[in-house]
C-alpha cells in the first residue's frame, strides 16, 4: 500500500511528483519511530509486525519526532528538460508539544539519493543541498523521459509544526510551484521529542512491545 501522496499538474503537463514517508519503503534510516499521543498507545501490535508499523502508528495519531524524512520523486515524461529551482516548507501552524509516547521498530539501510535539508525552526524554512562542501539552494535538472529522487529531511528543535513541502519548478519556460502534503493531503507534522518520554520498541520477530524506559534515562545512561 502506498503511504505517501501524489501530485499531478494540469492535463497538459508531463510532470508528476510523489512522496513516500514510510522508512521501510524508502530504506532511509535504521529505525521507524513515531510519537503517539499517550492516550492512544493501546499496546496492540501491527498485523504485519514492522512492515505494518507505519500505518498502525499513523492510525493512532502518530507524528514525527525531531525530524520528518520523505522520499520525493519528480518524474518528467515530457519532451523538454525540467528545472527544479528550489524547495521549502510552508508552515501552516506551530503549537506546544502534547504528552506523547515514543514507539519504534528497527529497520535497516540508508538511501542513496540526493539529500535536501530543511530547518523548521527558521521563519522561512528553505531547503538546502550540500555540494562540494557548501550548503546551497537546490537546483537540479530532470531530463525528458527521466526521473529524479530526493531524500528530504525537515528538522525541528522547538515545539511542533504542521507544514507542507513546496517545490519550485520550471517546465517549458513556465515557473510553477507544487505544494505536497502527507497521505490524503494532510500537512506533515514534526514534533520536538520531549524529555522523560516513555519509550517502547516493537520486536520485529513477533515478541510484542518492550519497555525501553524513558528518553531521560537513556540520555543519562549514554552520557
Amino acid at each position: 500500500m502506498f503511504t505517501g501522496a501524489l501530485n499531478l499538474w494540469p492535463e497538459s503537463s508531463k510532470v508528476s511528483l510523489s512522496v513516500e514517508t514510510d522508512p521501510l519503503r524508502i530504506d532511509a534510516e535504521e529505525q521507524a519511530m513515531q510519537l503517539i499521543p499517550a492516550g492512544r498507545f493501546d499496546g496492540s501490535e501491527p498485523d504485519d509486525g514492522c512492515a505494518g508499523f507505519w500505518s498502525w502508528a499513523r492510525a493512532r495519531g502518530g507524528v514525527d519526532g525531531d525530524r520528518t524524512r520523505m522520499q520525493l520523486t519528480v518524474s518528467n515524461s515530457g519532451s523538454s528538460m525540467l528545472l527544479i529551482t528550489g524547495m521549502r516548507a510552508e508552515v501552516i501552524s506551530r503549537r506546544p508539544v502534547a504528552q506523547v509516547v515514543e514507539a519504534g521498530c528497527r529497520t535497516q539501510g540508508e538511501a542513496e539519493v540526493y539529500s535536501v535539508s530543511i530547518d523548521l525552526d527558521k521563519s522561512q524554512p528553505y531547503g538546502m543541498y550540500d555540494k562540494d562542501g557548501a550548503s546551497r539552494p537546490p537546483e537540479f535538472t530532470v531530463p525528458a523521459g527521466d526521473l529524479e529522487t530526493f531524500l528530504v529531511t525537515a528538522e525541528i528543535t522547538h515545539g511542533a509544526a504542521q507544514w507542507k513541502l513546496a517545490v519550485d519548478l520550471v517546465e517549458d519556460g513556465h515557473k510553477r510551484t507544487v505544494v505536497i502534503g502527507d497521505d490524503g493531503g494532510r500537512p506533515f507534522t514534526t514534533v520536538t521529542r520531549p524529555d522523560a518520554m516513555p519509550l517502547w520498541e516493537l520486536d520485529p520477530n513477533g515478541g510484542g512491545w518492550h519497555n525501553q524506559g524513558t528518553s531521560a534515562s537513556q540520555q543519562s545512561g549514554t552520557s
